[in-house]
């Protein structure tokens, strides 16, 4: 029997693993061991670990960022994060960023971890964090040790997400199954992206093969190859080493689009943050985490006081059919939400429940809508599940019209509860209206409309509402950002069972062309009313009818008992955007632009241009409009890792649709803006 032949009658199949010897996971698609089969940890120390000179090389660093191609199981990971624990001198924080096509379940990788004891404790506290079923194509961010370390996991072909990805990546863990079994990887495109997802100060590399065509790929594309003894049978492996003039020299420009370059980080840390709201609370939870040192201002008396203040939101995902730049934002945005809000939930600090929203079919177009996503997401029950009418209302505890969706691991925050927690610790001044951001040579000094002055600060984030536009370094947003008015109506746990009977309970979150949610203090909340360009906050009973109006059309019963003349509520701002997703990234200096990029529309190369020019370490966050609970802490997490200059946590091409130039640039193309 040879070496790759699986067939042994202690072999065991589950799902696309075939397990040797009791816990060693074999792929038939590849014909190929996960790892060494007799001791795969000391392989993976002795091949990347000491292959990429750790933990010398990061020690007495603020970040280090460890790059890798095949995750697999995480041995790597746990093998890197392990050492790196484990040494005094290491670096302030450990990033891991790492590719994966085929991301293995949570039971098979927990399994594979069994062989190493040792590694009991991190693998447990990777576990905690990893998706129970699918893992949908895209980027998805981890966080462990408080922080100190992060897993940023992009799933999808090596060469595809490393082409589109930038992340500074310091070393490389070049893994994966051998070019012999995987050669769809091992090509020069590969090594190219490689070198450009690597850090500007130059980078090392260590893999387990010595194949020719690895060698010869890696000096093609810049690094400096040299082999070492290979670990236990294998007679050769390679290291490397990209420098800043090798990279410079065999890097073609990585982004075509310099105008959304991503400005040098800033040295410092003390931060403003200008708005108390969801955002503002996201952006200075993601920078304190980081060590920074926070500063937050919010105009009204309290935080929490606008669209953040509702007593309820909903925590849904947002699937497409396709794959459209927005529906990969917010899927991602509402697996980062997810992960952030359980975990706050679990240790009790914040108020929310994961009951599961049902997306219910109301009309014809939802059925096509809810078709063209299953097509897509059909092998993820975890995810998503299609029910009847009959299910539908048993899941949700009352008769419905119709069947529809239900997002299982789903549900609500309570707001104002996840603003409080979020800014914990963090220095706040409320009832401060910023009115001025004025740069000198110490940073940014912030004026308030009552005279008193704030600072310096080394950067400021402007996370507010429609007063955004307030700045001389933001007010040519005033042309994209606009006020959407919502209120939302209540009715008691009381009334509800007043109408149905004692025992009636919902049990989920109800979302059709409104929404309604199981009770939170003896209230449900139910609505709302969207009205663009409206930015006051009175309640008003022409608004209570229409939420009953959309109400009724799922529960009639139920909203013709409700009294909308004795009906309480709530009316927030929401802030949107024309192509409905957030602003976020460095301010641009809108002149500047305009000087340097007024003949865009000519076609030019970008090569042709210069960097960006921005308002030096001013960023924004705002124009989330309903989606703010799977929107902002994610866009907050974006803010964070460019301003402290960490891994990203999304790709290229979607951190330049939430770009804030996105709009000059097209402008200036389609001939809307004339410089």
């Amino acid at each position: 029997m040879s070496a790759d032949d699986p067939s042994n009658d202690k072999d065991e199949i589950t799902g696309d693993i075939i397990w040797r010897d009791g816990n060693v996971p074999f792929s038939p698609q590849f014909g190929d061991d996960f790892y060494n089969p007799q001791n795969g940890l000391d392989e993976a120390r002795y091949v990347f670990v000491d292959g990429n000179n750790l933990p010398g090389a990061w020690q007495s660093r603020e970040n280090f960022t460890i790059g890798e191609t095949g995750f697999g199981t995480g041995l790597n990971f746990l093998a890197a994060w392990d050492c790196w624990q484990k040494d005094p001198a290491r670096s302030k924080r450990l990033h891991f960023v790492s590719v994966e096509k085929f991301p293995l379940s949570r039971d098979t990788i927990a399994r594979a971890h069994h062989n190493w004891p040792e590694l009991k404790q991190l693998s447990h506290a990777l576990l905690d964090q990893w998706p129970t079923g699918t893992m949908l194509p895209g980027i998805h961010r981890f966080e462990l040790a408080d922080g100190a370390v992060t897993l940023t996991l992009l799933i999808g072909d090596a060469i595809t997400c490393y082409g589109d990805y930038q992340g500074a990546i310091d070393c490389w863990f070049l893994d994966g199954f051998a070019p012999s079994r995987n050669p769809d990887m091992w090509q020069p495109e590969l090594f190219k992206a490689l070198v450009a997802a690597s850090s500007q100060d130059g980078a090392t590399l260590a893999t387990f093969s010595a194949a020719r065509l690895v060698h010869d790929g890696l000096q093609q594309a810049g690094f400096t190859t040299r082999k070492r003894k290979g670990y236990a049978y294998k007679r050769e492996m390679i290291t490397a080493h990209l420098t800043p003039d090798n990279r410079s020299a065999n890097l073609k420009r990585f982004d075509e689009n310099p105008w959304y370059a991503v400005p040098k980080a800033t040295v410092g840390k003390r931060i403003a943050i200008i708005g108390g709201g969801m955002a503002g609370a996201a952006c200075a939870y993601a920078l304190a985490k980081r060590g920074c040192d926070v500063t937050l201002f919010e105009k009204a008396g309290q935080l929490a006081g606008g669209a953040s203040g509702n007593p309820i939101g909903m925590l849904e995902p947002y699937f497409t059919a396709d794959l459209s730049i927005p529906g990969r934002f917010y899927e991602a945005g509402f697996r980062y939400s997810q992960r952030l809000v359980r975990r706050l939930l679990n240790v009790g600090k914040i108020e929310a429940d994961f009951c599961g929203v049902l997306d219910l079919v109301t009309e014809p177009k939802d059925k096509e809508r809810h078709a063209g996503m299953m097509r897509r997401l059909c092998d993820s029950p975890e995810l998503v599940k299609v029910v009847d009418r009959q299910s539908a209302s048993a899941i949700f505890g009352m008769p419905l019209p119709d069947g529809g969706l239900f997002y299982p691991d789903a549900g609500w925050v309570n707001p104002p509860s996840f603003v409080t927690c979020l800014v914990n610790g963090i220095t706040q001044y409320t009832g401060t209206e910023i009115t001025a951001i004025t740069p000198d040579s110490t940073g940014k000094t912030l004026y308030a409309r009552d005279g008193r002055k704030f600072g310096p600060f080394d950067a400021v984030v402007i996370a507010g509402a429609t007063e955004t536009i307030g700045f001389d370094q933001t007010n040519w947003l005033s042309t994209y950002l606009y006020p959407v008015r919502g209120q939302i109506s209540y009715f008691s746990d009381d009334a509800l069972r007043q109408t149905y009977g004692p025992q009636t309970d919902i049990h989920c979150v109800l979302s059709h062309r409104g929404y309604l949610t199981p009770a939170h203090k003896g209230i449900h909340v139910f609505g709302a009313t969207f009205e663009r360009n409206d930015d006051q906050t009175d309640l008003r009973d022409a608004e209570h009818d229409f939420n009953l109006n959309q109400l009724g059309k799922v529960l009639p019963k139920l909203a013709t008992s409700l009294d909308p003349a004795v009906m309480d509520g709530r009316a927030g701002i929401r802030t949107a955007t024309p192509d409905h997703l957030p602003v976020v990234g460095p301010a641009p200096d809108y002149a500047a632009f305009l000087l340097a990029y007024h003949d865009i529309d000519k076609g030019k190369k970008g090569a042709r241009y210069i960097d960006a020019p921005y308002h030096k370490d001013v960023y924004i966050c705002t124009g989330f409009g309903a989606r703010g609970l799977i929107a902002a802490p994610l866009a907050a997490e974006i803010l964070a890792s460019e301003i402290c200059d960490m891994p990203l946590p999304l790709e290229k091409s979607l951190m330049d649709a939430l770009h804030p130039a996105r709009f000059i640039v097209r402008g200036l193309k389609r001939r809307q803006i004339i410089a």
